[in-house]
């Protein structure tokens, strides 16, 4: 295995798979990757783009919202904030577990910092699903640094990691 610090320039150009079978993910389970922006009617002041989202440090918390089932549930994701044109930055490796439908977590509810994207996202979703998320090991070295080219069409926002087209462009700080 390569020495971290050197993946990135190592694997430019080639599929995100790759890099992840070279750190040993995706043997024992499926993998699945997901882009989280900002939906277009949950913007309220300070949460106008998409880039606001990890700015302010509620990334996590906007993608624990899900309109139904999206994520499944125990599904390790790697998580990527959208970034134009067409890329994605990794901002973490999670399981993601549903709850059940309509059953809010509190650090949710309570965070003052979410509540405005929070109120958006209950008053638009038909099917307000939220999620708990677990940290998973094995890729915090590659946080804001591994940035990928997100597959047309671009409103897929999850997809299993051996995508062809999601592929590794970039590693920048």
């Amino acid at each position: 295995m390569s020495e971290p610090a050197n993946d990135l320039a190592a694997f430019a150009g080639r599929p995100l798979a790759d890099l992840l079978a070279e750190r040993g993910l995706g043997r024992d389970e499926p993998l699945f990757a997901l882009r989280t922006t900002l939906d277009p009617r949950d913007a309220v002041d300070d949460f106008r783009v998409t880039a606001d989202l990890g700015r302010l440090g509620v990334e996590r918390a906007y993608a624990r919202m899900q309109e139904g089932l999206r994520l499944g549930s125990g599904r390790a994701i790697l998580a990527f904030l959208g970034e134009t044109p067409g890329r994605a930055r990794f901002v973490g490796f999670r399981r993601f577990h549903a709850r059940r439908p309509g059953v809010v977590p509190g650090d949710i509810v309570y965070d003052y910092d979410v509540a405005d994207l929070f109120h958006q996202f209950a008053t638009r979703a038909r099917r307000p699903t939220f999620y708990d998320a677990v940290d998973l090991a094995g890729l915090d070295d590659l946080v804001g640094r591994l940035v990928v080219v997100w597959p047309r069409p671009a409103m897929l926002r999850l997809r299993p990691v051996e995508h062809p087209g999601l592929i590794v462009a970039a590693g920048e700080k």
